[in-house]
């Protein structure tokens, strides 16, 4: 039990000089401790080796906003994503809804609701590509049967691969977040 717990990823907070990745290259976090000029609460600069997102307004306020504003950059990139495979599989998703989930990465409701974890946009596009893609194909087949399964991979051919990552990486998404728990 004691090996267990130690493989469990450290907690990495929303604070000022920590590294975080987003689609799957790290960024340097900066607290500006002021307000944006021309608006944006994030901001997003490459001024180095590694890409810096500043985040404007009180310190006390960053993690929130940098909350909001990933999970904003979830929605964006999971629209787009759904749209085109909706489109390919012709099916249509009633709207999508941005969690914080724990346990999953997206569902499907019966009644066409998809909903995703924010951390999604931590993981390189083509991971979000597959979850996207996967729940779409449960518009069409609410199950994990082989048709389903030949949806999932008509409209992400690795998806076997983007599983895979999933099973050895996913866990390390959840270590980012405002607050350790």
């Amino acid at each position: 039990m004691r090996e267990r717990l130690n493989s469990i990823p450290q907690p990495v907070q929303f604070v000022d000089g920590e590294r975080l990745p987003v689609r799957g290259e790290f960024h340097k976090l900066t607290f500006t401790g002021r307000r944006a000029a021309g608006g944006g609460v994030v901001r997003a600069h490459r001024t180095s080796d590694i890409p810096e997102l500043r985040i404007s307004g009180r310190e006390e306020h960053a993690p929130r906003r940098l909350r909001d504003w990933l999970s904003e950059e979830a929605r964006r990139d999971l629209d787009e994503r759904v749209q085109v495979h909706t489109r390919a599989l012709g099916v249509k998703a009633k709207r999508i809804a941005i969690r914080d989930q724990a346990t999953r990465w997206g569902s499907c409701s019966t009644t066409g609701v998809l909903s995703f974890s924010w951390r999604l946009i931590l993981a390189p596009p083509r991971i979000l590509d597959y979850v996207a893609a996967h729940e779409v194909a449960h518009l069409a087949e609410m199950n994990h049967g082989p048709r389903f399964w030949a949806h999932v991979e008509r409209l992400v051919p690795s998806m076997k691969e983007d599983k895979l990552w999933l099973q050895h990486y996913g866990l390390e998404l959840h270590r980012y977040g405002p607050t350790a728990d």
